[in-house]
């Protein structure tokens, strides 16, 4: 486990989390912020995480999370991602994106633009599952199935696509420039060149027979054709783009859905999970990571895994690493801070 844990009772369900990304990269962040989801009223939170005590300090009953500036929203949150240190994007559950700009004066957020009802059925509102951004781009999905590409400053989607089952997908990654790679809730992983006419993947990966659902992606951040999923059986999966066919790897993981993966963003061959099941986890996958490269075709060892967060609590939906410190939301209305992660 983690050397240092520290939690905080919020009185929201906590969807998702995610860490400020700081100006240089050799610094590390202490504001996050938190969606909350099924909740009465809902809000994005901004939080200042201070630094652990150790045990033997006097001031160990310190507060280590801070409420900064509350934002209340009118549904369940159901993603948020930083387009830079100073503007979020959030997308809503009613199908509704905002982005929000974060005054560092006076530790507030900001209403920029909102874009209504980016996802839809039948003129109502569909759940929004992920966001990424790529400069003044970014890409939103949704269960109504679409692909969104919004652009800052312009007031509706500069490109829709409708995928041709209308499976409702889960996730998202710019893999490319102009490439984008989602996952769904059929088990397929596919591949988008937003540069075509054409609303067909250019590449369409299963996991599995048995049509398992994808809940999560993640590109790893040196070697972009590498990504990782979390699926509704506890499995993550390694995918490496360049190959037309099959996952590199299946390893289970966890023991119940797989809500999240994030690679470490500095020490990128630490793989971060956490599942329905309660747990968070630490993946080593330096070694399988050297075999793909120098040796495409050899056989997966077992993995190392470290339990940051032991299983057997509520589910644990969202996490976000900031240098050696992890954040991590809960359906147990609390949010869990946890460091020395690696």
């Amino acid at each position: 486990m983690g050397d240092t844990q520290y939690m905080k009772f919020v009185s929201q369900k906590i969807s998702k989390v995610r860490f400020r990304p700081s100006r240089s990269t050799l610094q590390k962040s202490d504001i996050f912020v938190s969606g909350s989801w099924e909740n009465r009223k809902n809000s994005i939170d901004v939080w200042l995480a201070a630094e652990i005590p150790k045990k033997e300090d006097d001031d160990f009953d310190v507060e280590i999370l801070k409420s900064l500036h509350r934002l209340k929203v009118p549904a369940s949150v159901g993603d948020i991602t930083f387009v830079d240190s100073d503007n979020i994007l959030a997308g809503l559950e009613n199908g509704d994106v905002y982005l929000l700009s974060y005054n560092a004066v006076n530790e507030s957020l900001i209403v920029q633009q909102k874009w209504d009802g980016v996802h839809h059925v039948l003129g109502s509102g569909s759940p929004c599952t992920g966001i990424d951004t790529n400069m003044a781009d970014a890409v939103t999905v949704g269960e109504d199935g679409s692909i969104n590409v919004l652009r800052m400053g312009h007031n509706a989607p500069i490109r829709r696509i409708d995928t041709s089952e209308s499976c409702p997908i889960s996730g998202v990654t710019f893999n490319k420039q102009n490439e984008v790679c989602t996952v769904n809730r059929m088990g397929q992983l596919k591949i988008f060149d937003l540069r075509s006419s054409s609303n067909d993947p250019i590449r369409i990966v299963v996991t599995s027979d048995d049509l398992t659902p994808l809940e999560a992606i993640a590109r790893h951040p040196t070697r972009p054709h590498l990504l990782a999923t979390g699926g509704g059986d506890g499995c993550v999966t390694l995918f490496d783009t360049r190959k037309e066919v099959a996952p590199i790897s299946k390893l289970q993981i966890h023991d119940m859905e797989v809500w999240e993966v994030a690679f470490h963003p500095s020490s990128p061959d630490s793989l971060f999970t956490c599942s329905e099941d309660g747990a968070v986890r630490r993946l080593d996958l330096t070694r399988e990571i050297h075999k793909l490269s120098e040796a495409p075709n050899a056989s997966i060892s077992p993995v190392d895994v470290v339990e940051l967060l032991k299983s057997g609590g509520a589910a644990v939906n969202s996490l976000s690493i900031s240098g050696t410190t992890l954040a991590c939301g809960t359906d147990s209305e609390s949010l869990f801070v946890i460091e020395n992660i690696l």
